[in-house]
């Protein structure tokens, strides 16, 4: 008798930034990636050469730049992603020639952030997403992907990158009450709280009263994107649960957005966890975030088995493989043509996780890099239920 097929093996993304990807690029996430390119392919409309009739997104290829899309939800469910940390992701910065998605205020960073927690609560409405709030709903989750089908809902824990939509401790709480359970208090440039990407300096002061607010409603700090300065003062200032949603190794790729091998093993003797990035920026070593003028190209020169290099570094580091995991960010800024050459889709993570084995990773350490170190975590810092 014909058997069912067995289900791929759960996948936790600890970095999507899925709102952003949907409201920025005005994308429908519910559609397959490949309606989604149909509709932003500017040479594919009803055969005259013009965009298509259904496209939002009427710009010549030229400009297009880097933004192919490659998530959406059928294509995670294809590729079992069901359970990610999804951002609110707004920040204030100066408008500058790199970047044209800051805020020029607080307030609007406020209400982009709010804007993106309204997206996921309409997908969850819909039925497309389940947020994860407590450990009881993660471990429903964790059983409900066990024998997945076409429509299981995808399992949401909220992260923000950035703590700009935070318009002070006062506010902690609130988002907090609204699912809140991971935050990053920088991301480029300087911002309301302090230095990260792209520059060198520490914490501003309105920084450490926000840390005791996260710290007392039980939200855990993610150290990406602070510049080094910051990110030690982070550490020095937190006594909880820290994790790097989606870093990779300096000692591999140049440059202070990437994780020294200090800071990697700092992040593991206090029990966290690092999320590998699947861009190219974070896998070329001749791409250095410290001199923006090496970025040189605009198509991906490495496959996903170069994240696997950096899998290895921080596992030889530290000893095991209990403190690595995804963070994939795709689609957050970049599209497929900064992606691994080998990747289309995310579904496509499957595959990867298939490469890990091939490496020379048992069966346990790959199922620990693909969902078990993440659940370890996300069971440590969530409440256990509703009432905790």
């Amino acid at each position: 008798m014909p058997t069912t097929a067995d289900p791929p093996t759960l996948i936790v993304d600890g970095h999507l930034d899925l709102a952003y990807n949907a409201l920025f690029h005005r994308r429908d996430l519910t559609q397959s990636v490949f309606t989604l390119r149909e509709r932003e392919d500017p040479l594919a409309g009803a055969g005259k050469g013009g965009p298509h009739p259904d496209s939002l997104r009427k710009l010549p290829r030229s400009t297009a730049g880097r933004g192919t899309p490659t998530v959406s939800l059928p294509e995670m469910r294809a590729g079992g992603v069901g359970i990610v940390l999804s951002t609110i992701m707004s920040r204030v910065q100066v408008p500058n020639s790199a970047l044209a998605d800051g805020m020029r205020t607080q307030a609007a960073a406020h209400a982009m952030g709010q804007s993106h927690l309204h997206y996921y609560n309409a997908l969850e409405r819909e039925g497309e997403l389940s947020f994860i709030r407590t450990a009881a709903d993660l471990q429903a989750m964790v059983d409900l992907w066990r024998r997945p089908s076409h429509d299981t809902p995808v399992g949401l824990v909220l992260s923000m990158e950035s703590a700009d939509p935070i318009m002070g401790p006062e506010d902690v709480e609130s988002w907090y009450a609204a699912g809140l359970r991971s935050v990053s208090l920088t991301h480029f440039g300087i911002n309301s709280w302090g230095h990260g990407t792209g520059t060198k300096g520490g914490l501003y002061p309105p920084a450490y009263p926000l840390l005791e607010a996260l710290s007392s409603a039980g939200i855990a700090l993610d150290l990406t994107h602070a510049a080094d300065v910051a990110f030690w003062q982070l550490l020095d200032a937190w006594d909880g649960p820290v994790h790097a949603s989606h870093c990779n190794c300096r000692a591999l790729v140049p440059g202070q957005r990437h994780l020294s091998d200090d800071m990697i093993q700092a992040i593991a003797d206090r029990g966290g966890v690092i999320g590998m990035v699947f861009a190219e920026p974070m896998l070329n070593p001749t791409w250095d975030f410290d001199n923006p003028g090496s970025f040189s190209g605009s198509v991906a020169q490495r496959p996903m088995a170069a994240v696997i290099d950096h899998i290895d570094h921080i596992c030889q580091l530290t000893g095991n493989a209990d403190h690595v995991s995804l963070g994939t960010d795709l689609d957050g800024g970049f599209g497929r043509e900064w992606a691994p050459t080998d990747y289309d889709t995310i579904a496509d993570l499957q595959r990867f996780v298939g490469m890990l084995e091939a490496r020379g990773y048992s069966s346990a350490e790959r199922d620990a890099i693909a969902h078990g170190n993440m659940l370890r975590f996300l069971a440590r810092i969530l409440p256990e239920d509703s009432t905790s």
